[in-house]
């Protein structure tokens, strides 16, 4: 299940930043890391390889 503070949930970098306290440069290193080892070109890409891959929930 994904956090509800995640790229996923649609958040941004600064909600993100905001929910678990960190500051948003630091979201946004940790962003980029999952998006290079996914392979996606961008947060939407990765958002739907995480509902294909029954990390996220749909509905």
């Amino acid at each position: 299940m994904a956090n509800a503070a995640s790229p996923a949930a649609g958040y941004s970098n600064s909600e993100i930043g905001a929910r678990l306290f960190l500051v948003e440069g630091t979201v946004k290193g940790h962003v980029s890391s999952i998006l290079i080892k996914l392979g996606a070109r961008n947060r939407v890409q990765a958002a739907v390889m995480a509902y294909q891959g029954g990390v996220v929930p749909q509905g």
